[in-house]
């Protein structure tokens, strides 16, 4: 009896040492996956992030394209009214302004179809296209009579 008493005490001690191994196996899975998915989640947020920021950034410069976009309309009816002589100048800048206002475009057009990796750039380069436009808005403004 002493001897049927012993081996099952070694037995449940073995059982008890397979047992223990496989949650300790099981623990690190578990943290493992619970690693990665914090890390999904952390890229799907920043993603999103990134979205908005550039619809965000997208509608600001829609905006202020279309702003910029009626002030030139109202500084074509002032350089109708402006002299002869001015007026041959106001038109030539005026053209200039149209063109940096085609250029602007072209830069919200590449925004738009723009790639996550890549709108940083093409942002940059459409805030310095409308910092010019409104620069040489401001300059003819100053022309006028």
């Amino acid at each position: 009896m002493y001897q049927y008493s012993f081996m099952m005490g070694v037995l449940w001690v073995a059982m008890a040492g397979l047992v223990v191994p496989q949650d300790a196996a099981a623990e690190p899975n578990a943290g493992t996956e619970k690693i990665v998915k914090e890390a999904r989640e952390t890229i799907e947020a920043t993603k999103e992030y990134t979205v908005q920021q550039k619809e965000a950034i997208e509608r600001k410069a829609h905006d202020e394209l279309a702003a910029l976009q009626r002030q030139i309309v109202e500084l074509r009816g002032k350089v109708t009214k402006a002299s002869e002589t001015t007026r041959a100048e106001l038109q030539k800048s005026l053209h200039e302004l149209e063109k940096k206002k085609d250029g602007a475009k072209e830069r919200l057009d590449e925004l738009k179809g723009a790639t996550d990796a890549k709108w940083h750039d093409v942002q940059e380069g459409m805030t310095t296209a409308l910092n010019e436009l409104k620069q040489s808005y401001q300059k003819l403004l100053s022309h006028l009579p």
